[in-house]
């Protein structure tokens, strides 16, 4: 005879083991309407580049390293082994490439929150990326310390494709709790970032005239022999 108190229990266990098993324990980003219009744009990119989703097939489609939080976060999760060079869970935004002297200005608009990270030297969150030669113009990253400074988010400039100069520009405190608002625009040769409705960086991009780019958004490690796990949470992502 069953005990009346394992009842429920035994009950569970058995609904458990009878639910279909593609039940996802996660859900999709496209589920959030906020963010439909700038996924229809995307792939996804994990844990290289390897294209895991991709453009216009994001609906119903989540990942351990890719989920909804809370039905509102877009959330990107990567863990980085001390032996990887690159782990990345990156959206490409496109699919049609631009130059710096685009008739209509390029203009990414964010929101992040970046957790408290976990054994990591440097995260990136938003790139534009250059195509041949391959290299960032702007790169905007998280770094443990740089310059005496510690747990800042940096506007990482180059201002050419062909010099390995680099412009650090500081963009403030990784915040604990608030979410943090980036817009990056790019217009006739020059660029702008954008903090919290500030204008906190400008840089002449005329030596990428010859250059196509595309921006990038979610998570990029890259930091040398470290090792540890990113968490970064978007409230808002927008591309035109």
């Amino acid at each position: 005879m069953i005990n009346s108190t394992k009842f429920p229990f035994i009950i569970g266990l058995i609904v458990f083991f009878l639910s279909p098993l593609n039940v996802l324990p996660y859900e999709a980003p496209y589920n959030n309407p906020i963010f439909q219009d700038v996924l229809g744009k995307a792939k996804l990119q994990f844990p290289t580049d390897k294209i895991r989703i991709g453009y216009g097939h994001f609906q119903g489609k989540a990942k351990p390293y890719f989920y909804l939080e809370k039905k509102r976060y877009m959330t990107f999760k990567v863990k980085k082994e001390p032996h990887d060079s690159i782990v990345r869970a990156e959206l490409r935004l496109g699919p049609n490439d631009w130059t710096v002297y685009t008739p209509t200005p390029k203009i990414l608009n964010a929101e992040i929150h970046l957790s408290n990270p976990e054994g990591l030297n440097q995260i990136t969150l938003l790139q534009i990326h250059g195509i041949n030669p391959s290299y960032p113009p702007l790169r905007i990253t998280w770094l443990r310390h740089h310059r005496g400074i510690k747990n800042h988010i940096w506007a990482i400039l180059r201002p050419s494709p062909y010099h390995s100069t680099i412009r650090y520009v500081d963009l403030g405190k990784r915040q604990g709790k608030k979410f943090t608002r980036y817009s990056i625009k790019v217009a006739k040769g020059n660029l702008e970032v954008w903090v919290d409705w500030k204008l906190k960086a400008q840089q002449p991009l005329n030596l990428w005239k010859n250059t196509k780019n595309y921006f990038k958004a979610g998570i990029y490690l890259s930091g040398k022999g470290d090792a540890g796990q990113a968490k970064a949470r978007y409230r808002l992502l927008q591309y035109h």
